[in-house]
């Protein structure tokens, strides 16, 4: 399990999780949704000490976020390519989200906004998290070595099935997103950890592969993203 920071007091409580429970690890960063500001020099200096922490396996969560209420662009923007270039140096994956109101226009902004930072920093090991494009864009993704994430979208969202389809067996995952949402009153709306196995099932499904291969293939393509705590987590893994 990986329990993703939104802010930098957030980050900390997730370090303090991995460091209570052995099968959690730890994501650090800041969402788009939390800026108020571009990253002063210390808060830079902050993140980077927690992600040096033993049990942060990657720099979560981060993204672009172009809808309504969202924090200025130009802040996104250049907060995205702050955390993605400490990553970098730390050696770490980022779990990245890119949302967007849901007309083409703001869609096309924040897509291409992400793509050309992304591209900026070709060789970044990452995940498109909680994936939810089209075949033409996952393709754009992937082309730059990035993972995709399925998750709950899969069940309901039919455009999304070519793409769970052609995706390359060693280039996806699978998750839930899992966080409280009670602004949901129909509670079957949430993302839990217990909808896992159906993601999984419907994928096997589309691919007309068995359950446990895709399993098998989910996981392996997980310990890849994240390498540098390979052992720890094969270690927890095998403990458990």
């Amino acid at each position: 399990m990986v329990a993703a920071g939104t802010t930098i007091k957030d980050s900390e409580k997730s370090i303090g999780l991995s460091n209570r429970y052995p099968n959690v690890f730890s994501g650090v960063g800041v969402h788009p949704t939390e800026l108020t500001s571009t990253f002063s020099e210390t808060e830079i200096k902050n993140l980077k000490k927690l992600a040096n922490h033993k049990k942060v396996i990657c720099l979560s969560e981060i993204g672009i976020d172009y809808q309504d209420n969202s924090p200025d662009k130009s802040l996104q923007r250049i907060a995205f390519d702050q955390q993605i270039k400490l990553a970098k140096r730390l050696n770490l994956p980022v779990v990245f989200h890119i949302r967007e109101n849901k007309d083409e226009f703001n869609a096309s902004n924040a897509r291409d906004a992400a793509l050309e930072i992304l591209k900026e920093n070709v060789g970044i090991m990452g995940i498109a998290h909680y994936f939810q494009g089209n075949w033409t864009f996952a393709k754009r993704l992937l082309d730059l070595g990035l993972y995709l994430s399925f998750a709950k979208p899969l069940l309901r969202m039919k455009e999304l099935e070519e793409t769970a389809i052609k995706v390359p067996d060693d280039m996806f995952v699978v998750e839930t997103d899992s966080y409280p949402q009670p602004f949901k009153k129909d509670r079957s709306k949430w993302t839990e950890p217990y909808q896992l196995p159906t993601i999984v099932k419907k994928i096997s499904e589309l691919r007309r592969r068995d359950i446990q291969t895709i399993s098998q293939l989910t996981t392996n393509n997980a310990l890849n993203i994240f390498n540098k705590h390979r052992f720890l987590i094969e270690k927890q893994l095998n403990d458990t």
